[in-house]
């Protein structure tokens, strides 16, 4: 049971905007109550601190809210939980927790290392989680007009770089990645199809699998219920 502390309210609700139609609800959608103090201890356990001395919201959307986590000897998390109307249980943040190990691990992409997470409500912190690396830097979109038309370009490129290995990567279907040890129901192997090592694509076809889309259009309100066809495809 989670002990709820008046203090932690507003970690729980949206407090980003108002709606000017049925805001009950759409604020209802975004409620999720969870045990702060547990989260704090995991994000301390994943990064080897002590202890997390604070909490603050950092961001919340339309789907997550996003925590900053700070520990006793300086080093800092993020913390992500999703609100009811996230989508799919289990099989969205799984989905995307593979995803980004994919993209990290196997393709050399730069994306935020993954320290914990949860896609069940079978732990300690009461919701799913993830508990993630925080993003060194700055936001581009701050110092953008500060820059050369060189430090430009070079940015530029770099992002043309990732996208390109991102758009080089092939599989046999289409869908959402998970692990295979996730997989369950119509979830293929995932098989690379391009010119990628032989090995790279048998460490790929092992660790991760081909399931499902979770896209909220496939499963929202009544859509759930409808026998349709919900990946993988072997077309577009």
């Amino acid at each position: 049971m989670i002990i709820l502390n008046p203090d932690h309210e507003h970690f729980f609700r949206y407090t980003s905007g108002r709606w000017l139609w049925d805001e009950k609800q759409q604020l209802r959608v975004r409620y999720k109550v969870f045990n702060v103090a547990e989260l704090q201890n995991l994000a301390a356990k994943a990064v080897r601190s002590d202890c997390c001395i604070s909490i603050t919201k950092l961001a919340e959307g339309g789907y997550n809210k996003v925590f900053c986590l700070t520990m006793n000897d300086g080093k800092r998390v993020l913390a992500r939980i999703p609100n009811p109307n996230a989508g799919l249980a289990f099989y969205t943040t799984a989905s995307e927790v593979a995803t980004m190990e994919l993209a990290r691990d196997f393709l050399q992409i730069p994306v935020s290392q993954i320290f914990d997470w949860s896609a069940t409500s079978n732990n300690a912190v009461g919701p799913e989680y993830i508990i993630i690396e925080e993003a060194s830097g700055t936001q581009l979109g701050v110092i953008w007009d500060q820059l050369n038309l060189d430090k430009k370009l070079s940015i530029m490129r770099e992002i043309v770089t990732t996208e390109s290995n991102m758009l080089a990567v092939s599989f046999s279907h289409f869908s959402r990645i998970y692990f295979a040890s996730d997989a369950v129901g119509s979830a293929v192997p995932a098989l690379l199809t391009n010119g990628a090592s032989s090995e790279l694509k048998e460490r790929i076809y092992e660790k991760f699998s081909i399931r499902s889309t979770v896209d909220r259009s496939f499963w929202n309100k009544e859509r759930s219920s409808i026998q349709i066809s919900r990946g993988p495809w072997q077309t577009p």
